[in-house]
């Protein structure tokens, strides 16, 4: 089952919308405008398009990044053994990373909190018991 089928199934959506979906993540190559344009959309309409079909827009880039993250990962480990004559080996990297971490595959940070507690106990002076008795009998 498609992911655009899926979707009609938790959200109608018209054919019109669906043929957006599939253009814009198709053959307009991500421009809404195009997108637009190849479904048939005026100007002036497809920005209000884009605003009712935000979340299965951010859902299905979502995909897109999830079946790109293993290419992703693979240019990382060839990167690592490359001799140094890959072209824009540094650009290749930052967009590998980047496509990695927006699927949820980042680096870890740890972090060590070591905390010492120490448990004191403290000593009072004893209250004077007299000054207490006077002060109730003056009082009274």
């Amino acid at each position: 089952m498609s992911i655009l089928a899926q979707k009609k199934r938790n959200k109608e959506l018209t054919d019109k919308q669906e043929k957006f979906l599939t253009a814009l993540f198709g053959e307009a190559q991500g421009s809404p405008q195009k997108a637009g344009e190849l479904v048939g959309y005026h100007a002036q309409t497809w920005p209000k398009v884009i605003k009712a079909l935000k979340n299965e827009i951010i859902e299905q880039a979502e995909n897109v990044l999830a079946a790109h993250s293993p290419k992703a990962a693979m240019s990382m480990a060839q990167a690592l053994d490359a001799d140094g004559t890959i072209p824009q080996a540094n650009i290749r990297m930052e967009a590998a990373k980047q496509i990695l971490d927006r699927v949820g595959i980042a680096k870890k940070e740890k972090i060590d909190i070591e905390a010492k507690i120490q448990h004191g106990i403290f000593i009072l002076p004893a209250k004077e018991i007299e000054n207490v008795v006077n002060a109730e009998d003056t009082q009274g």
